[in-house]
This record gives C-alpha cells, sequence and structure tokens, in this order.
C-alpha cells in the first residue's frame, strides 16, 4: 500500500463538508493529526496556509515528504504523537481519530491546548453505536459516538461547537455496511469492549489498539480507488446529505469548534 492519494467514499464526504465548514476562507499555521493517504491538506495550502502533518505509520509520511512538491516550510510531515507536539495553531484537524483512544477527553483537551486563542478545531468521529461493524474492529477503534455524549465531552473540555453535522445519509449508511460483509473481520464479535487488547501511543494518549491504528491510513487499489472516486463524479450524491446535516441520521460527526470563551 502507498502514501498515493489514495480515497475512500467517506473521505469524499468529509472533505466535502470540511470546505463548506472552513469558509470564510482560514488563514495561518495547521495541525493534521492522522493525515494517513489523503490529501486535506493540499485544499488548505491552495488557501494560503502552512502546517504541520502527522501520522503514526512511518511508511505513509516517508512517501508524502518524497512526493510533496511544495517548498520548505509550507507542509512539513511527522511520525510523531499530537501530545508531543507545541502550538499555538489557528487550525487543528483530526479526522477519524479521537474514536481510537482509550482516553478521549485527554484528547481534547490536548486538542483545546494546542488551538491558538481564536483557532479552530475541525475533527470526525464515526456515529451512532448501532452502527459499529467488522470495519471498526479492524480500524483499531474504541467507540462510535452519540451525539448527547459528544457534547457533553466538549463541554468538559471547554470546547464550545459552532456547528455539529451528522454526514453520509443515506448514501454511507448502506455503503459502510456493505464493506464490512465485503472485508470481514476474522473473530468478530460484533462489538466493542473499549479497552482489552489495548496499546500505548509514544506519549500521552492510550488506544485500543495501537497496532491496527499506526497500520492504518494506507489503503489498497489506489489507481482503481483514483479514477473511481473523482468528485466530480459523485457530486451530486454528496449534495444529497446537504439537508440531512442537521439531523442525526448519516454514519459520522463533523464537529467545528472553538475554546470557550469565558
Amino acid at each position: 500500500m502507498s502514501a498515493e492519494f489514495n480515497p475512500t467514499l467517506a473521505y469524499l464526504y468529509r472533505r466535502w463538508l470540511m470546505r463548506r465548514l472552513l469558509q470564510p476562507v482560514v488563514s495561518g499555521r495547521f495541525l493534521e493529526i492522522g493525515v494517513g493517504s489523503g490529501n486535506i491538506y493540499e485544499d488548505l495550502v491552495g488557501r494560503g496556509c502552512r502546517g504541520l502533518c502527522l501520522d503514526l505509520n512511518p511508511r505513509l509520511i516517508r512517501e508524502h515528504r518524497q512526493r510533496s512538491s511544495h517548498p520548505s516550510g509550507v507542509v512539513e510531515f511527522r511520525t510523531q504523537d499530537f501530545f508531543q507536539v507545541e502550538g499555538p495553531f489557528d487550525l487543528v484537524l483530526a479526522f477519524e481519530v479521537l474514536e481510537h483512544y482509550l482516553d478521549d477527553r485527554q484528547c481534547l483537551d490536548r486538542w483545546r491546548d494546542l488551538l491558538a486563542p481564536d483557532g479552530t478545531l475541525l475533527f470526525s468521529v464515526p456515529a451512532h453505536r448501532r452502527r459499529w461493524t467488522s470495519n471498526d474492529t479492524r480500524a483499531g477503534h474504541a467507540r462510535r459516538y452519540e451525539k448527547a455524549e459528544l457534547i457533553g465531552k466538549l463541554a468538559q473540555s471547554g470546547l464550545e461547537a459552532e456547528a455539529f453535522c451528522c454526514y453520509g445519509f443515506p448514501v454511507l449508511n448502506w455503503t459502510y455496511p456493505l464493506s464490512s460483509l465485503l472485508f470481514p473481520e476474522p473473530g468478530e464479535t460484533g462489538g466493542a469492549t473499549g479497552s482489552e487488547g489495548s496499546l500505548s501511543s509514544s506519549a500521552g494518549g492510550s488506544m485500543k489498539d495501537f497496532g491496527r491504528t499506526s497500520g492504518s491510513g494506507g489503503r489498497r487499489f489506489a489507481r482503481l480507488a483514483k479514477w473511481l472516486l473523482k468528485e466530480r463524479l459523485w457530486q451530486p450524491l454528496l449534495l444529497v446529505q446537504q439537508p440531512f446535516l442537521s439531523r442525526d441520521l448519516g454514519t459520522g460527526y463533523m464537529v467545528k469548534c472553538r475554546k470557550e470563551r469565558r
């Protein structure tokens, strides 16, 4: 598997929503946690931002460095835990990261501390415990979230949601369970226990399964994915979700938030 841009359908949905939530145009220094094989940072650089991309998979980071055409200092790639990074950042992005950590409040606290005073945190997590499949086990997830639970944890960490979207309905509601049937997890039991088989990341956070998480991000069938999952081909289905973003119907949450103003 390569760090060559290799999207999934869920990635297209998240990027489409990210672009809308980051209007008006952001600027300054960004931190992307868990860059994987995506290229969301290209959108940010195109807006005049500079920043740092992290991933726990050293091979992916190596390949991002090799194929990056940006001048020195525009985008830096590191195999590093975000607990080891020093802020502040004007924008912190963490897509499909929080659900890997056993103590997610500790992560939210750290992300808050990495923000500049007027900085923005934009993150996504999988939604609804009832939607747990072998995909979650394979990815090393500790949980899927419910809306009230996540809102409560944000408040406890001193974060104020400016936008709270439930994305993916109706298309991802069909494709996500289908993919788990096509690629079942050996020995899958159908639910998360929260601590069994946990390992620690290199610094602050303890993960449900560090081995699975640090090996994620690279995917198979890169050429097929690049050909099939072109955003312009899927634009009508991306737009279909728009009327449902405020309803709790999709497969994932995306939250835009800031530090609470005291």
